[in-house]
């Protein structure tokens, strides 16, 4: 069944298919990451995670709800292919807030 949305259509159709794409690359890639640092604000299209080891990080998902100053714990694993350009990208499996940012960061 296909329904014809003009140039939404193809954005839904491409959307999709790279959400696939990234779905399948990312499980051929599966060394486990785990590190501690702080959200940034240095991201335009993904979250962006500044680990303690100074590494710029672009979360893939489940980050959305986190803001910049939390300090959090990440375990994922590299994705191979993403729409996020800031920096290398994790693809988070697990997300924990260890302190939230300071109020009127």
């Amino acid at each position: 069944m296909n329904f014809w949305l003009g140039n939404r259509h193809v954005k839904i159709v491409a959307t999709s298919a790279m959400v696939l794409m990234l779905g399948a690359c990312s499980t051929l890639n599966r060394d486990s990451i785990t590190a501690t640092g702080e959200i940034t604000d240095q991201g335009q299209e993904c979250v962006t995670f500044r680990a303690n080891d100074g590494t710029l990080y672009a979360l893939a998902n489940k980050a959305s709800g986190f803001r910049p100053g939390d300090r959090v714990r990440v375990t994922g694993h590299s994705a191979l292919m993403t729409t996020c350009r800031e920096a290398s990208t994790l693809i988070v499996d697990k997300i924990t807030l260890l302190v939230p940012a300071k109020t009127g960061q």
